[in-house]
């Protein structure tokens, strides 16, 4: 009984021998999976039955050791410990498992991102890859239409070339010519300067000549004009025929008297055929003083009917004075007009106004009334005022223009006759002319009714608007 129990004894650690030998043989193969799933991380999904069927074996052998711990008593205890130990082992197993789960997780997780990544990488370059492809498509179509006009280009060089060496050839022989051709334009300018100096110096000679002729010329018109020269009025008569006395002195017929005023001899019927000749074919100083032109005997009248220095008379109505033209203007600063100056009128059409006044009613009654000139305008370069003036019952406004009567018809005025109170001066009481301005050549008796003319009823009404014998002068002047 006691050899069986031995041997009972030893057969069981036999065995239990034999199965730890196999859970470590087992477990050296699940440590070898464990390592393998460590370098297959990609695989550890499809190894999860595997682990599970291991699982499962080790719950069989945990079974197989309950098995084992109910037939032996005195191992059991052994066998609890190895039990927990394998427990422990297969828990700190399956939390490596996990943890290399997780980690091939993240792994993964990380290398599809990596992938993704990789992807929209290659994608971009895959993007510019296309684009360069395109651009050098472009390119090829450009090199190639280059390459094209390069070549066209070439064969208009080559045409152009032997355009160029042709023109050269021709060049050569036209600059042959033109030299040629200089050469003879040379001798012929040469020899038009010489035929140039030999007419300069002819025209000199000329000149010379005609100076001389035409110093001779004044120097005999000068004696004529001295010996036909009137010796009483110092003028040269402008129209013949000229008295002479026996002696072949010359005066002009409205100096001439029963004798000579040279030789105190009788003057007699004598003409001077001579001198009527010489008047007819010389120049004649202009007849006004401060004018010192010259003019043939057929246009010397037409200047004088214009000449900036003709003998006008003062065309205040007070006043008789005769001055001329040209120093008008300082005659009536010295009594007839306020103005120092002329008024300048800047453009067509500009308006002007002047106030006039009468003292008293009995002045009002009086039938000739002078206003004293107020101002003096100019305009475009013509110098021109309104002389107002009263005579026999009429009121008379003539707007005098200081120039010919040519010169007057180039202008348009309108002269407006108003009361000169500021509140009635919608009454309608108004008088108006329009017309050309009158000449200063005129006549004053002519000259006044040439212009505004406005009898005494008709001025009463004005008179009684302005409430103080007043009225306003308003005018305007235009270029026609």
């Amino acid at each position: 009984m006691g050899h069986k129990k031995k041997f009972g004894a030893s057969k069981i650690e036999c065995l239990q021998f034999e199965d730890r030998m196999m859970f470590e043989e087992e477990l050296e193969i699940l440590r070898t999976v464990i390592e393998d799933q460590k370098t297959h991380i990609e695989a550890l999904e499809e190894d999860k039955q595997e682990v599970t069927a291991l699982r499962i074996e080790i719950y069989e052998k945990e079974e197989k050791f309950k098995a084992l711990q109910l037939n032996t008593d005195e191992n059991k205890f052994k066998f609890d410990e190895d039990l927990k130990a394998m427990k422990t082992i297969t828990y700190n197993l399956n939390k490596e498992i996990e943890a290399f789960k997780s980690k091939a997780g993240d792994d993964h997780t990380k290398h599809e991102i990596s992938v993704q990544n990789m992807e929209k990488v290659i994608e971009k370059e895959r993007q510019k890859v296309a684009n360069l492809e395109s651009k050098i498509e472009e390119e090829k179509k450009k090199f190639t239409k280059k390459d094209g006009d390069l070549k066209a280009l070439i064969i208009v060089s080559d045409l152009q070339t032997k355009r160029i060496r042709t023109l050269e050839s021709e060049a050569g022989k036209d600059l042959k010519k033109h030299e040629a051709s200089v050469q003879n334009l040379r001798k012929v300018i040469e020899n038009d300067k010489k035929e140039a100096k030999h007419w300069e110096s002819k025209i000199k000679e000329e000149k010379m000549r005609v100076k001389e002729s035409r110093d001779k010329h004044k120097h005999l018109v000068d004696q004529l004009r001295d010996k036909i020269e009137c010796p009483v009025c110092l003028e040269v008569p402008r129209f013949g025929p000229v008295p002479v006395c026996p002696n072949g002195h010359l005066v002009c017929q409205k100096c001439k008297s029963e004798l000579c005023p040279t030789c105190r001899v009788r003057m007699g019927p004598g003409k001077s055929l001579l001198a009527g000749t010489v008047i007819e074919n010389i120049d004649h100083r202009c007849m006004f003083n401060d004018c010192e032109e010259y003019f043939p005997l057929d246009k010397i009248d037409a200047h004088a009917k214009v000449c900036d220095h003709r003998t006008v008379k003062c065309p205040h109505c007070s006043c008789a004075e005769k001055v001329a033209l040209s120093k008008l203007l300082d005659h009536l600063k010295l009594g007839c007009t306020y103005d120092e100056a002329p008024i300048k009128i800047a453009r067509s059409s500009q308006l002007q106004s002047d106030g006039y006044t009468i003292r008293g009613n009995k002045e009002t009654e009086k039938k000739n009334l002078y206003w004293k000139l107020l101002r003096t305008y100019v305009f475009d370069d013509v110098i021109f005022s309104i002389f107002p003036l009263k005579q026999n019952g009429h009121f008379y406004f003539p707007f005098v223009m200081f120039s010919s009567g040519a010169e007057c018809s180039k202008y348009e005025i309108e002269v407006t006759i108003e009361d000169n109170h500021l509140a009635s001066r919608n009454s309608g009481v108004r008088f108006k002319y329009a017309g050309v301005p009158s000449s200063i050549d005129e006549d004053k008796e002519t000259r006044k009714h040439l212009g505004l003319t406005v009898d005494s009823s008709g001025m009463d009404q004005i008179f009684k608007k302005s409430g103080m014998n007043g009225f306003s002068l308003s005018f305007s002047i235009k270029k026609r």
